[in-house]
């Protein structure tokens, strides 16, 4: 038994069957790229929101480092809070120093009530008050004041220096100003009366 086989044929169709082949393949080759792709970007979701928080993050930490700067900046300089330091220093030891003032005999805790008292002891006729200082822990006093006479003022002197003497003070100088009459000051004979200002320190 024979058999014939057309070679032409098979000629002809070995082409359109190795194209097919190579489709196939091709497509089979494209469907595993495809495959292995989408593997892939699943496989970096987790990456991918890593590297988002983690921007997020770097982020943050800049505006952070931005306000720390703006805060340093912003704070003073060393030499600065060292003058600022040394100022309330001074200040405090000032302050220091009058409280032992105010402590060791500068008013007390009556102040200088008895240095009014004894000025409200002592009166000269003819002589007025119209001022009062006392300072240096109570051991100075200055007295300003009119008189109608020059007279009167060296007696009240005199007698200050006697009271005062117990509080370490002695008026020691005395300044007259002789002041032409004021209006609606008179005499006995209506005349208007000379005074004499005066201060005693």
């Amino acid at each position: 038994m024979s058999r014939q086989i057309n070679l032409l044929v098979l000629a002809q169709a070995a082409p359109e069957l190795s194209a097919l082949r190579a489709l196939s393949g091709l497509g089979a080759m494209l469907a595993l790229f495809l495959g292995y792709a989408v593997i892939a970007w699943i496989a970096a979701a987790p990456l991918r929101d890593a590297a988002a928080l983690n921007n997020a993050d770097l982020a943050a930490a800049k505006i952070e480092l931005k306000a720390l700067e703006q805060k340093i900046s912003a704070r003073p300089r060393l030499a600065d809070i060292v003058a600022q330091i040394n100022a309330l220093k001074w200040q405090a030891d000032e302050s220091q120093q009058i409280l032992n003032l105010l402590r060791g005999g500068g008013g007390g805790s009556e102040g200088y009530s008895g240095h009014l008292a004894t000025l409200a002891r002592i009166s000269e006729d003819g002589v007025w008050l119209t001022g009062v200082k006392i300072g240096n822990a109570g051991k100075t006093v200055s007295l300003a004041g009119r008189s109608l006479r020059q007279e009167s003022v060296l007696r009240y002197a005199q007698r200050l220096n006697g009271e005062f003497a117990a509080y370490g003070v002695q008026f020691s100088e005395v300044e007259l100003t002789p002041e032409g009459a004021k209006e609606g000051a008179a005499g006995s004979a209506g005349f208007p009366l000379p005074s004499v200002a005066f201060k005693l320190f």
